[in-house]
């Protein structure tokens, strides 16, 4: 299948149509303990890893499974790994991305 994205415009992107393109994002210390609220995450990506995690973002989505989930280690020096499309430098966290049904975004303000 292919997918076609429009660059230069987003008002025709078929995803948006039912306000069901909803991601959870969450932080937790290192014994578990979810501290998403008191935390800031900070992502920084060159040009060609938005362009390596987006294309492997959208094979996922074209592969989607409930409940399936990737995770991406930061790379040592004798182990470079690239997960989704990218490397994790030595000193980035870990990242975990997980496919979920989610309901509409309204539905979370009930």
């Amino acid at each position: 299948m292919i997918y076609n994205i429009d660059i230069e415009n987003d008002a025709d992107d078929k995803f948006e149509a039912k306000a069901d393109n909803v991601a959870v994002f969450q932080i937790f210390d290192d014994k578990g303990n979810d501290i998403t609220a008191s935390s800031k995450a900070n992502l920084f990506l060159s040009k060609n890893a938005l362009l390596g995690l987006g294309t492997e973002l959208i094979r996922l989505a074209h592969n989607f499974q409930d409940g399936k989930h990737l995770h991406l280690e930061p790379t040592e020096k004798d182990m470079m790994v690239q997960r989704l499309g990218i490397f994790l430098t030595p000193d980035s966290g870990k990242i975990v991305v997980g496919c979920g049904e989610m309901k509409t975004i309204d539905e979370y303000f009930e």
